[in-house]
C-alpha cells in the first residue's frame, strides 16, 4: 500500500483560516462573471474585451485592467465591465482607482454592495463616520454580506451612539454558521465602548473550543483577558488554552483594536478569512486589500494575503508582499518560512535552503526553520539529509508535546526510507505515545512490520483501530487489504484494496497490490491490466522494476505456512509523497 505521510503537509496552516465551522459560511462572490457586453446601439464590442479576459485568464492583471479601461472608454455606461474592472483594480490593490469607479456605478446602482463598501471605507479612512453610514445605509445588505452590520456598529461606535452593549440578535443580518465570528467582531466594539461585561461573554462565545480556536481571536481574547482584570467568565477558556498551547503567554501584547478604523479592517481582514478558507482566493484578496487599505501595518493581512497569492501559484508575488513584513513583527519568521516553500516550488530548493540555514542560525532557540529544511528536504527525496535536518530541531525542543507528534513521524519515515529501521520504529513509537490511535502512525508503524514479518498480529490490530477512526482513507484500506494478502486471505484482501482503488485511483503502490491480489486469485488478465497501470502512474525505481518483472512472469507459485506469516514475494515501497 501506499503509506501517506500527512505530515506537515504545508508548513503552516494559513494564518487566516478561521475555525472549520465557519467556513460552512462564505459571502456570496463578489465579481460575477460578467456576460459579454453590448453596444447601446446593439453591437458587440469584441476585441478590447476579449482581449482584458484573455489576459485576467492568464495573469497579466495590468493588461485586463487596461483593455477594461478602454471598453469603458467607448461604453462608459456599462455597469458589468465598471464592476469587472472594479473588481480587478481592488484586487490588485489600486484602491483609490477603484474608488473612481465605485462613484460611477453608484450612480446607477446606489445599493451596489462592492462599490457601496469602497466608497464607505474612503470615508471612514478620513474620519468622516456620519458620510459612512449614510453610504451603508443606502447600501444593498442580506445575509450574505455579514460585513455590513458590523462594519454598521464600528460606526455607530464612532459616532457615540452605542447607549447599551451590541448583541448578535441586533444585528440586520441571519449569521447563521459564522455566530462565533459575530461574536467576536461584537466582543471588540463592545470592550471598545466600554461594556467589559458584556465582551467577556462575547469572548466566551466567540470560543467553541479553547483547545483549537481561531489564533487571531485568542489573542485578543487574552489581551483584553489581561487588561481588564481577569474576567471571571473567560478563566476557564484560558486556563484550558494554556494548558494545551505552552508558551501561549507571549501573545499577552496583543494591542486591543480601539478605532473605528482598526476595527473595521479586523471585519475585512476576517471576511476575508472566510473567503481564503473556503478556497475562494480571488474574493480573500479584494477583502484583504481592503483591509491594507484602512491598517497599512496589519501583518495578519499581509501573511493572508499572501496567502491568497501563494493559492493562486502566484509566488513571486507571495513573496513580495510576505518580505514585506517587519523584522519586528512576531510573523516575521513565519513569513520567511512561507518564503523559502515557495522558493522551493518555484524551483529554488538551494535559494530555499540557504534562506532557512540563516533562520537557524539567527533564532538558534526556534526549531521552526529546522523542520520546515526537513520537510523541504524529505519532499526532494534527500532522507538522510531530512533526519539531520529533523534531529537538530528535536535537539531545540526541551520537552516534545502532544502536538508535535508529526516532527516524530517524519523523521521516522525518513530513517524507514534509508534502511534505518529500528530508528524509525523507535521514533514511530514515540509518537504514538505523545498522541495514541493516530491513524497516520499506526498505518505507518504497522505496515513496516508487515513488510519485515514482525508483530503481524499487533500490525493487524492497529490497522483495524486505524480503519476504524479513517474507513475512506484510501491509504489505510489498502494496508489493511495487503494484511490479509499476506496472510492468503485473498478474497478479502480484495474487497479493501479494491476499494482503496476506487478512492486513489492513480497509485501506482496500490494498483500494483491489487494487481498481485488478482493473481492470486486467478484473475490474470486484470491482475496484468492493474500492473500496467501501476506502470503507468510513474512508480518508484524499485517498483518498477518490480512490476516489470511481474508483467514478463507473473507471480511465482508460493505455499503458506500458516495464516499469519506474511508472503514475501512482492515487496513494495511505502510512499512518503506528502508535499510542504
Amino acid at each position: 500500500m501506499s503509506v501517506s505521510v500527512t505530515l506537515l503537509k504545508a508548513v503552516y496552516p494559513n494564518s487566516m483560516k478561521i475555525h472549520q465551522k465557519l467556513w460552512l459560511w462564505a459571502t456570496a462572490a463578489l465579481l460575477a462573471a460578467a456576460p459579454f457586453p453590448a453596444q447601446a446601439d446593439g453591437q458587440i464590442s469584441a476585441g478590447d474585451y476579449l482581449s482584458g479576459q484573455f489576459a485576467r485568464d492568464n495573469g497579466d492583471m495590468d493588461s485586463a485592467i487596461r483593455r477594461l479601461q478602454q471598453v469603458l472608454k467607448e461604453q462608459p455606461g456599462n455597469t458589468m465591465v465598471a464592476g469587472e474592472l472594479e473588481g480587478m483594480l481592488l484586487l490588485e490593490g489600486h484602491i483609490n482607482e477603484a474608488t473612481v469607479m465605485a462613484e460611477e456605478i453608484r450612480k446607477l446602482n446606489a445599493k451596489d454592495p462592492l462599490s457601496g463598501l469602497v466608497l464607505a471605507l474612503r470615508s471612514i479612512k478620513n474620519n468622516q463616520p456620519e458620510d459612512a453610514a449614510k453610504i451603508l445605509d443606502a447600501t444593498q445588505g442580506g445575509s450574505a454580506q455579514l460585513w455590513l452590520p458590523l462594519v454598521s456598529a464600528w460606526l455607530d461606535f464612532g459616532r457615540h451612539k452605542l447607549d447599551k452593549p451590541l448583541t448578535v440578535e441586533g444585528l440586520s443580518a441571519d449569521v447563521g454558521h459564522a455566530r462565533p465570528l459575530a461574536y467576536y467582531h461584537l466582543a471588540l466594539v463592545n470592550a471598545a465602548a466600554g461594556f467589559t461585561d458584556a465582551a467577556a461573554q462575547d469572548f466566551k462565545n466567540a470560543v467553541e473550543d479553547p483547545r483549537s480556536p481561531s489564533m487571531r481571536v485568542m489573542r485578543m481574547l487574552l489581551a483584553f483577558y489581561e487588561k481588564n482584570g481577569h474576567p471571571a467568565a473567560l478563566t476557564p477558556i484560558v486556563e484550558a488554552y494554556r494548558d494545551s498551547h505552552p508558551g501561549s503567554d507571549e501573545h499577552t501584547d496583543t494591542a486591543i483594536i480601539a478605532t473605528v478604523q482598526d476595527g473595521v479592517s479586523e471585519v475585512l481582514f476576517s471576511m476575508g478569512g472566510i473567503m481564503l478558507g473556503s478556497g475562494m482566493s480571488n474574493d480573500a484578496a479584494i477583502y484583504l486589500q481592503l483591509a491594507l487599505f484602512l491598517r497599512p501595518d496589519f501583518p495578519e493581512a499581509q501573511m493572508a494575503l499572501a496567502d491568497s497569492f501563494a493559492d493562486q501559484q502566484d509566488y513571486a508575488r507571495a513573496n513580495d508582499i510576505y518580505g514585506k513584513i517587519a523584522e519586528q513583527s512576531p510573523l516575521y519568521r513565519k513569513a520567511q518560512m512561507h518564503i523559502a516553500v515557495n522558493e522551493d516550488r518555484s524551483g529554488k530548493l538551494s535559494d530555499a535552503l540557504e534562506r532557512l540555514d540563516r533562520m537557524a542560525q539567527r533564532f538558534p532557540a526556534d526549531a521552526d526553520a529546522l523542520i520546515t529544511r526537513g520537510d523541504l528536504l524529505r519532499v526532494h527525496g534527500r532522507y538522510g539529509d531530512a533526519v539531520d535536518s529533523y534531529t537538530q530541531a528535536i535537539s531545540r525542543i526541551p520537552e516534545l508535546k502532544s502536538n508535535q507528534w508529526p516532527l516524530l513521524f517524519a523523521r521516522g519515515a525518513c530513517y524507514e526510507r534509508i534502511g534505518k529501521w529500528q530508528e524509525a520504529e523507535k521514533d514511530l513509537r514515540q509518537a504514538l505515545a505523545l498522541q495514541p490511535d493516530e491513524p497516520d502512525v499506526l498505518n505507518y508503524l504497522a505496515y513496516g512490520w508487515l513488510e519485515r514479518g514482525e508483530s503481524v498480529s499487533e500490525a493487524r490490530a492497529m490497522l483495524e483501530k486505524a480503519f476504524r477512526q479513517r474507513p475512506d482513507d484510501a491509504q489505510i484500506a489498502d494496508s489493511m487489504g495487503w494484511s490479509l494478502y499476506l496472510s492468503g486471505n485473498y478474497e478479502e484482501a480484495a474487497q479493501y484494496i479494491e476499494k482503496a482503488v476506487d478512492l486513489l485511483p492513480g497509485d501506482p503502490t496500490v494498483n500494483d497490490h491489487l494487481g498481485d491480489v488478482y493473481w492470486r486469485l486467478g484473475h490474470k488478465t486484470e491482475a496484468r491490466y492493474q500492473w500496467e497501470r501501476s506502470l503507468n502512474s510513474s512508480p518508484e525505481t524499485r517498483l518498477a522494476g518490480d512490476i516489470q518483472k511481474k508483467l514478463k512472469d507473473g507471480l511465482p507459485p508460493i505455499r503458506l505456512a500458516n495464516t499469519v506469516t506474511p508472503v514475501a514475494e512482492s515487496k513494495p515501497s511505502i510512499s512518503t509523497d506528502a508535499t510542504p
